[in-house]
């Protein structure tokens, strides 16, 4: 599996300029590679802005439908055969939902729903967004990708739910200010070794409202090793080969999920 991440600014509530700057690094990441890349994500909430607050209703949209945002998403996954995974503001009947949301060229894969919303410090998520209440593996032709939606990554059994419901990787959706980033990269490589899946952290960078991003989105393997990675507050894409035919020597070696799913 190719997998590439997009570290990249948006621009608040602007999602045609937030496409444009998804395809910018689609076009980046296709010149990293010599292989066609399976999949590309980016941040939370990445294709409308993070900080939008009282303003996520005007850019919201059902999950599938033929939104601005889908459409466009749509339109890029054909035109460069390629799938991608981004952060986006969920209309459902009686709430919005932080959400991410996969398209491949065939169309909607899936989408999941942010469970635990940070309601503390910075964050108002509780203030504008339901929680989701289920936890999703998408499966594709390049491997079994688990999504999360940043805080979610404090939660143990979400990890482990994903794990062990086939998961390969799992890729953490994020908009972790630089106040907070250190701790996500204290809990990661517990995440990815706890579960032994590989893991993929992508997270905003630049500034929204009062918020500073710095980044630092990287990719470890099965036993929280950091395989590549973005600087802070460095724009761009990476692109990483994932074995995931390696993954059964990492559980073999070290069976944490077998024994988490065969406990009484």
């Amino acid at each position: 599996m190719h997998l590439a991440l997009g570290q990249v600014p948006v621009i608040l509530g602007n999602v045609n300029q937030n496409l444009k700057i998804m395809e910018d690094s689609i076009l980046e990441a296709k010149t990293k590679s010599k292989e066609d890349i399976d999949l590309i994500a980016f941040p939370e909430l990445f294709i409308t802005g993070y900080n939008l607050k009282d303003n996520y209703n005007l850019v919201s949209e059902e999950i599938p439908c033929n939104g601005p945002a889908q459409e466009g998403m749509l339109v890029l996954a054909k035109k460069h055969n390629i799938t991608i995974l981004t952060g986006i503001v969920e209309r459902a009947k009686k709430s919005l939902f932080n959400s991410a949301v996969m398209i491949g060229p065939e169309g909607y894969i899936g989408h999941c729903r942010k469970q635990y919303l940070p309601n503390f410090g910075p964050f108002e998520e509780k203030t504008f967004f339901g929680e989701g209440n289920e936890t999703h593996v998408f499966e594709t032709n390049f491997g079994n990708i688990g999504v999360q939606i940043c805080y979610d990554l404090f939660f143990p059994d979400v990890s482990m739910k994903m794990a062990q419901k086939g998961a390969d990787i799992i890729l953490n959706l994020a908009a972790s200010p630089t106040t907070s980033r250190p701790l996500f990269h204290r809990v990661l490589p517990a995440r990815a070794i706890e579960t032994t899946c590989y893991y993929g952290y992508i997270n905003n960078i630049g500034t929204q409202g009062n918020l500073v991003f710095a980044g630092e989105s990287c990719i470890l393997d099965p036993r929280g090793k950091v395989m590549m990675e973005i600087e802070k507050f460095e724009e761009g894409t990476i692109v990483c080969e994932i074995p995931l035919e390696n993954i059964q020597k990492y559980r073999d070696s070290r069976p944490v999920l077998r024994d988490s799913m065969n406990k009484d």
